[in-house]
């Protein structure tokens, strides 16, 4: 299992260290200073001058190393309660996040039933197409809601994955069925080239999860930037597994590469995207993979020039 780091409390726990650190200094600078002052004043113990120098000396370094050694000590205790606190409050986060989504899965399901039975006892067009709005907007809802369920779970390690030998082809086919009607409609064409043949060692349900999450971000990044095309290409290269996700969509800038796997991470300006989302389906993906034991990259000319993400599992995966 691959430990996500925190920029923030790693850098929180760095600076612990530090004060840590220089605690231990000011702490030895104290102790050889006393133990020179005393070698001093047992030297020439037959001189008063000598001998009050000394003294005087050794309550200077004690006043001094203690003062600083209070302000460290102190730095600690108040950096350690806050990332406590920091710590709380994430949990809290998560727990509100996890009791909200499952709130909001139940009503969802029930418009989605009423939905699918308007559409199908409904003998207007005007009621079978708002039927099919319904039904669209309420799948888009759940899918953010699976993956605000998801990062819960990944965040607190949660996650137990149990591999299987999976076909390729079915699990990438089965995940495009999913996105087939919202490419239809947005007069995107998607490919499929996975041989027949190939095999995976993985967690079924995180393949899936990641090859959905991968199209889904496909799709949006298409209708976001005028794309038409998406390409979902896998085989066994060099004793492993490669499968990549293709577009001709809203691309990226290229210095963005390792950024838009970070939670909550979009690009560019909020006000002006064009794209919608909430930023943790490539999160997802990425954690996902990373506890199978694969490898993710994306790849990008630019804005307005497609990306393609490639995912790698290594020869004793597959």
């Amino acid at each position: 299992m691959t430990v996500r780091r925190d920029p923030t409390k790693a850098m929180q726990i760095g600076f612990l260290g530090l004060l840590l650190l220089s605690a231990a200094t000011v702490g030895w600078w104290m102790y050889d200073h006393v133990k020179y002052a005393r070698s001093v004043e047992q030297r020439f113990a037959s001189d008063p001058a000598v001998a009050e120098d000394s003294e005087a000396r050794i309550s200077r370094v004690l006043w001094e190393g203690g003062f600083f050694l209070v302000v460290l000590i102190g730095g600690m205790g108040v950096l350690t309660r806050t990332l406590r606190h920091d710590a709380e409050l994430r949990r809290r986060q998560q727990n509100f996040l996890a009791a909200v989504s499952h709130e909001f899965k139940s009503p969802l399901a029930s418009i989605q039933l009423a939905a699918e039975t308007l559409v199908l006892r409904s003998r207007e067009e005007d009621g079978k197409r708002l039927g099919a709005r319904i039904l669209e907007d309420g799948e888009r809802l759940l899918r953010m809601i699976d993956n605000l369920l998801d990062t819960t779970r990944l965040e607190e390690g949660r996650e137990q994955l149990a591999p299987t030998v999976v076909a390729v082809r079915g699990a990438a086919a089965a995940a495009i069925v999913e996105i087939a009607e919202r490419a239809r409609l947005s007069s995107i064409d998607v490919t499929l080239d996975v041989p027949e043949d190939l095999k995976l060692s993985v967690d079924a349900a995180a393949l899936e999860t990641a090859l959905r999450n991968l199209l889904d971000n496909a799709v949006k990044a298409c209708v976001a930037g005028g794309g038409h095309s998406i390409a979902v290409r896998a085989a066994g290269t060099g004793g492993a597994v490669e499968l990549a996700v293709s577009d001709d969509g809203i691309g990226f800038p290229p210095e963005d590469a390792a950024m838009i796997f970070e939670k909550f991470y979009r690009i560019g300006d909020e006000l002006r995207r064009s794209m919608p989302g909430t930023g943790l389906g490539l999160y997802i993906v990425k954690r996902l993979v990373e506890l199978s034991g694969g490898t993710i990259r994306a790849l990008s000319d630019g804005p307005g020039r497609g990306a393609t993400i490639t995912i790698r599992w290594p020869e004793k995966r597959a």
